[in-house]
C-alpha cells in the first residue's frame, strides 16, 4: 500500500467509530460517545474503555516542556496552562492547547484523531514565536486508572516491552493490549512508578540517566521521551504518533505498518471539511464559542456511579467528577446546539422511568433545568414524536416527585431544604446563606425560585401533553399552576422593594411574612424575588417594576449583564461568589422569558453582552470561567468551565448560526424545515394556552446577505431584519401558527 492511501485511511478513519454498549431504558450511559474519549478525571488528552461495566480506562497524555528545563504536565485539576482549544462536535478530533512560553510565544496543539475504535493518531504541532532558538521535549503518557490501582503490587503492575520508538503495555485487569509509535531518533521509554505524575515528575527534571523513577509505587506511568526537540526562530514542527489497542499481534502490526510507512506531514493535514467545528460561523464571537464549545466537549469523564451503573458523564468542569442535576440541564441545552443527538442523552441522562426506584438523578440544586431546556432540546432533535413519546413521561416523573407532599407546604407554596441547601444554585445569595444555619426558620420558608420554575416547568409540560392529547396531564398541570401561582400572589410580594419575597410560614405552615433584615428590608432582592416573573404569573405593574430592576444599572444591571444581587441592597457585597457577579443560567432563563413577554430587544441586550464579555475574557486568557467580577469585568472561578457558563452557545447559535429558530417557554416548535442553503424556512408553532391573546417573539436567524419575506398563517408581516437575524413580535391567536421565511 503507498504512503498517501495508508495516511489517508488513517486521518479519515477505516471503521465507523463505535459504541461501548446498546442503551437500555434504564441505562443512564451517553452511548453515542465512542470507547475514545476524554474520559480522564484528572489529564487533559485521550483515554480508551474497553468494558463499559469495569470502571476502567487505559489513559494517554501529553506532557510538554523546555528540555531539561521543565515539565509542563496537563492536570485538568488546576490551571495548568493547558486549554481545550477545538474539538469537533462528532469528538473524533480534540486539540489542547499546551503553553510553554506564555502568550503565544512557545506552544504545542495537541490533536487527538481518533480514527477508528483500535486507534488514534497524536499530532502534535510544536511552534515557536520567538527570535530564539528553543529546545523542547514531548513526552506521551500511559497507565490505567480504576480498577485495582489504589495500592499497586507485583500482581497488577503491567508489563511492558519497548523499541527505542515504540512500546507496547498489557495491563492484567484489561482484556486489550496497548501501544504507541513515533518516528524521532532521539527518544527513550522511562517508567514512573507514583499516583500522581506531578508529584514525581517535576522532581526528575534533571535526572538524565535513570529510566525506572521511583515515588510513591501506588501507580505505574509508561513514558516516551522525545527530547530535544529543537525549534528555529519563527519555525514550528509536527511530530506524530500512534497510538493502537488490541491483540497483542493486532498491535505489533500497526506499530510496525507506522514505522514502515512514515508520516508525511503534508499528507497528514485533515482536509477542512473533516475539522469544521463552529458551522461556518466567522463572528465576531465565534472564538469564544470555540472555546467554549472545545470545553464542554471535554468536561466528560468515567467513570461516574448512576444508580449502580458506571457512565461516562458530561460533567461543569472535571473538578466537579460527579453527577450535577441543575448544571447538566443547561449543559444539555447547549450540546443540542453542537450535537442535537448527545444533547438528548444528556437531558434524558437524569431521567428515570417507573422500574427504577429513584424519580430522577440527583445532586445540587433541585431545579428541573432539564424541563426547562426539552423544548429547545427536542425542536434541536427534528422535533420527533418518538422521542417526545419517551422523554414526556421521564421528565413528568421528575415534576411529579418535586411538587409532591414532600416539598408543598398548607399555603400552596414549596421549599426543597431537605433534601439540598441550595434553592438557586447561587451558593452565598445572602436570602439563602443567612436562613441556612436558623434550621426552623429555613424549614418553614419558601423561596420563589423553587416556585416560580416549577409553574414554568408545569406550563412547559402542558403545552406538551397538549401537543399529545393527554387531557388527564392537562388538568393536573391546570391544578398545580393554580396553587402555586396564587399562592406566589397573595403571600410573596413585597410592595416597598417591588421584589417578591421568601415566605416564612408558622407551625402550622400559614404563611406569616416575608424574611426581612434586621432592619426590615427585603432579603430577597435579587435574582430570587424576580422569579415570579419567568412563571408568566405576575401582574402588569409588578411585571413594570420586576423589569425596572432587572435592566436597571446599579441595581440588577451591570456592565457585565444581570447579577444575582440588586447592587443597591444592603447585603449587596463585591466579593461574593454569586453575590457581587454575574453568571449565565438565570440570564438564560430571563432571556426566554423575554421572548416570551414579545421583547426582542430585551432578550438581545442580555444575549450581546454576554456574548460580548465572554469574547473578551476568552482572547485574553484562553480561558472559559464561571462568572464574572462586576467590579472588575474578569472572568473567575474554575478556569476549564462549561457547566453553568453553557448558555452563550445557545446565545451565539440564536444569532449567528443560520438555520435557528429561538423561542420563548411558552412556545413549541412542533415541526420545521429548512432548505438546503439556510435561505428558507417553515416551521409551526404552538402556544401555552396562558399566552392567548398576548404578544411573544421569536427569533430566526437565516442565511444573511438578502431580504426576506415572512408569512404567519398565510398573512405577510413587517418585521425589522438585520442581515439575516430576523426579530418577530407575534399576537397569539386561538390556533398555531405556521411561519414561513423566504
Amino acid at each position: 500500500m503507498n504512503l498517501k492511501k495508508t495516511l489517508f485511511l488513517l486521518i479519515a478513519g477505516i471503521c465507523a467509530l463505535g459504541t461501548v454498549s446498546a442503551q437500555s431504558p434504564t441505562s443512564h450511559d451517553i452511548t453515542s460517545l465512542s470507547q475514545w474519549g476524554p474520559y480522564s478525571k484528572e489529564y487533559f488528552g485521550i483515554s480508551h474503555i474497553a468494558d463499559l461495566k469495569s470502571g476502567i480506562q487505559v489513559e494517554f497524555c501529553l506532557v510538554t516542556g523546555q528540555y531539561r528545563r521543565n515539565f509542563k504536565i496537563p492536570n485538568a485539576l488546576f490551571e495548568a496552562g493547558v486549554h481545550p482549544w477545538r474539538v469537533t462536535p462528532d469528538m473524533k478530533h480534540i486539540t489542547f492547547r499546551h503553553d510553554i512560553e506564555w502568550k503565544d510565544r512557545v506552544y504545542v496543539d495537541a490533536t487527538w484523531h481518533i480514527l477508528d475504535d483500535s486507534r488514534v493518531l497524536l499530532e502534535a504541532h510544536c511552534v515557536n514565536n520567538t527570535d530564539q532558538i528553543q529546545n523542547i521535549n514531548l513526552q506521551l503518557a500511559a497507565r490505567k486508572s480504576g480498577g485495582s490501582q489504589e495500592q499497586w503490587t507485583p500482581e497488577i503492575t503491567p508489563t511492558f516491552k519497548s523499541l527505542k520508538e515504540d512500546f507496547m503495555i498489557k495491563y492484567p485487569e484489561v482484556e486489550l493490549s496497548y501501544g504507541a509509535a513515533w518516528n524521532y531518533d532521539m527518544s527513550e521509554v522511562r517508567q514512573f512508578r507514583t499516583q500522581k505524575l506531578e508529584n514525581l515528575m517535576h522532581r526528575k527534571v534533571h535526572d538524565h540517566v535513570f529510566k525506572d523513577l521511583k515515588g510513591d509505587l501506588k501507580g505505574h506511568y509508561l513514558v516516551n521521551f522525545l527530547r530535544p526537540i529543537t525549534l528555529g526562530a519563527d519555525r514550528d514542527t509536527t511530530i506524530y504518533q500512534l497510538i493502537v489497542c488490541g491483540t497483542p499481534e493486532f498491535v505489533s502490526n500497526e506499530l510496525a505498518n507506522f514505522h514502515r510507512e512514515g508520516a508525511d506531514i503534508e499528507l497528514a493535514r485533515l482536509a477542512e471539511s473533516d475539522m469544521k467545528t463552529e458551522d461556518d460561523c466567522n463572528d465576531k464571537y465565534a472564538f469564544g464559542r470555540q472555546m467554549l464549545q472545545a470545553t464542554l466537549l471535554t468536561n466528560v469523564v468515567y467513570p461516574i456511579d448512576a444508580l449502580g451503573e458506571p457512565i461516562r458523564h458530561f460533567c461543569p468542569g472535571k473538578n466537579w467528577n460527579s453527577l450535577y442535576t441543575w448544571d447538566c440541564g443547561f449543559i444539555g441545552w447547549a450540546m443540542s446546539e453542537i450535537d442535537p443527538g448527545k444533547g438528548y442523552e444528556i437531558i434524558r441522562q437524569y431521567t428515570t422511568t417507573p422500574e427504577e426506584e429513584a424519580p430522577f438523578l440527583h445532586h445540587g440544586t433541585p431545579l428541573a433545568t432539564q424541563i426547562l431546556a426539552i423544548g429547545d432540546v427536542w425542536k434541536n432533535n427534528g422535533s420527533d414524536e418518538e422521542t417526545l413519546k419517551e422523554i414526556y413521561p421521564r421528565l413528568k416523573r421528575f415534576y411529579d416527585f418535586m411538587t409532591g407532599p414532600r416539598f408543598m407546604k398548607a399555603s400552596g407554596l414549596m421549599e426543597t431544604w431537605n433534601i439540598f441547601y441550595n434553592s438557586g444554585g447561587w451558593d452565598d445569595y445572602p436570602a439563602q446563606w443567612t436562613i441556612r444555619p436558623q434550621k426552623e426558620l429555613r424549614i418553614h420558608t419558601s423561596p420563589m425560585v423553587s416556585n416560580a420554575y416549577y409553574v414554568r416547568c408545569a406550563k412547559i409540560l402542558r403545552l406538551m401533553a397538549s401537543h399529545m392529547g393527554l387531557k388527564q396531564d392537562i388538568k393536573e398541570y391546570d391544578k398545580d399552576i393554580e396553587t402555586i401561582s396564587n399562592a406566589i400572589l397573595a403571600h410573596a410580594w413585597d410592595e416597598e422593594s417591588g421584589y417578591f419575597g421568601y415566605v416564612v410560614h408558622d407551625n402550622e405552615y400559614n404563611p406569616i411574612g416575608l424574611y426581612r433584615t434586621s432592619e426590615g428590608v427585603n432579603f430577597n432582592m435579587g435574582l430570587d424575588g424576580v422569579t415570579p416573573l419567568v412563571a408568566g404569573i405576575v401582574t402588569p405593574e409588578q411585571q413594570e417594576r420586576l423589569l425596572g430592576h432587572i435592566f436597571t444599572k446599579g441595581e440588577l444591571w451591570s456592565d457585565c449583564g444581570i447579577t444575582a444581587v440588586d447592587q443597591s441592597a444592603p447585603y449587596y457585597s463585591v466579593d461574593g461568589y454569586w453575590n457581587g457577579t454575574v453568571w449565565m443560567p438565570h440570564q438564560m432563563i430571563l432571556w426566554k422569558t423575554m421572548l416570551d413577554l414579545g421583547m426582542p430587544e430585551r432578550a438581545r441586550q442580555i444575549a450581546m453582552t454576554a456574548l460580548e464579555n465572554w469574547e473578551r475574557e476568552c482572547r485574553d486568557s484562553y480561558n472559559c470561567y464561571e462568572h464574572f467580577l462586576i467590579e472588575s469585568g474578569r472572568g473567575g472561578g474554575w478556569n476549564n468551565f462549561s457547566g453553568l457558563s453553557s448558555p452563550i452557545i445557545n446565545w451565539h447559535s440564536a444569532y449567528f448560526r443560520p438555520g435557528t429558530i429561538s423561542t420563548g417557554f411558552g412556545t413549541l416548535v412542533s415541526g420545521q424545515s429548512w432548505s438546503t442553503d439556510l435561505n428558507s424556512f417553515c416551521a409551526t408553532l404552538e402556544f401555552d394556552k396562558d399566552m392567548i391573546g398576548k404578544e411573544t417573539a421569536f427569533i430566526i436567524c437565516a442565511k444573511p446577505g438578502q431580504e426576506y419575506t415572512i408569512t404567519i398563517n398565510g398573512k405577510k408581516i413587517e418585521t425589522a431584519q438585520n442581515d439575516g437575524l430576523i426579530e418577530i413580535k407575534y399576537r397569539i391567536g386561538n390556533k398555531p401558527a405556521t411561519v414561513k421565511v423566504y
